[in-house]
């Protein structure tokens, strides 16, 4: 009975955010061309960043650190020139900017520009090259110099970069299954919309290169992530 109730929930949740997801993907899909990066990912960083919450607002140590949809950090922010981070355009196309940047540093490796979004570059470079970062507010990454292949040792972005592979693989699964899906095109605003069912699978971990993906892309998301 627990798990029958457990489930129904996290059914409901889904189908929530599936909802709340879909006025974001035309512009998601818009971004994502002018900038030539994956539009699957930049829907994954918005699922697990605020499930589509354009106000959310995330907090450390009781403090307000991460805003909006994409939820950019102040430094983060700043760096990609973003005004109103509560203003989903906007938003995006400063998420779609930083994942490009992230891309190229990272070589175009997926884990490893979830990762960098999550808990920064430096910190994921600190733990690729096995190297001891002080940031500008004293704190030390990585003091034992670890080398993890640069997935950091947190829980938190372990887990982030878990969520979002499982997620980006069921997308791309269902996109690539290409005689389930129906795609459906509105001539009039140029828009168009993919419903992906999602099922799991074993696929290993990926890279990508700028615009050797999202080319390929279908026009839009929207998924039922368990």
């Amino acid at each position: 009975m627990m798990l029958i109730v457990c489930q129904a929930g996290a059914q409901r949740r889904n189908d929530e955010i599936r909802v709340r997801a879909k006025p974001f993907e035309p512009i998601i899909l818009e971004t994502s061309s002018r900038f030539d990066v994956d539009p699957y990912l930049l829907w994954t960083i918005a699922y697990l960043e605020s499930a589509f919450n354009p106000r959310a607002i995330s907090y450390k140590d009781g403090k307000p650190c991460g805003f909006g949809l994409m939820q950019f950090t102040e430094s983060t922010a700043t760096k990609y020139r973003l005004r109103n981070p509560y203003d989903p355009e906007q938003a995006i196309d400063a998420a779609a900017r930083y994942v490009k940047a992230l891309t190229r540093r990272f070589g175009g490796r997926f884990d490893l520009v979830l990762a960098a979004y999550n808990s920064g570059e430096g910190t994921v470079e600190a733990f690729q090259s096995g190297k001891t970062l002080t940031l500008s507010n004293g704190k030390v990454i990585n003091p034992r110099s670890i080398k993890t292949g640069g997935i950091p040792p947190y829980k938190e972005t372990q887990a982030y970069v878990a969520r979002g592979t499982l997620i980006y693989r069921r997308l791309s699964l269902r996109q690539n299954s290409s005689t389930t899906n129906a795609l459906r095109i509105n001539s009039k605003t140029q828009r168009s919309q993919l419903s992906i069912y999602v099922t799991t699978d074993q696929m290993s971990n990926r890279q990508f290169q700028n615009g050797s993906k999202a080319s390929q892309r279908q026009k839009a998301l929207s998924i039922y992530p368990n």
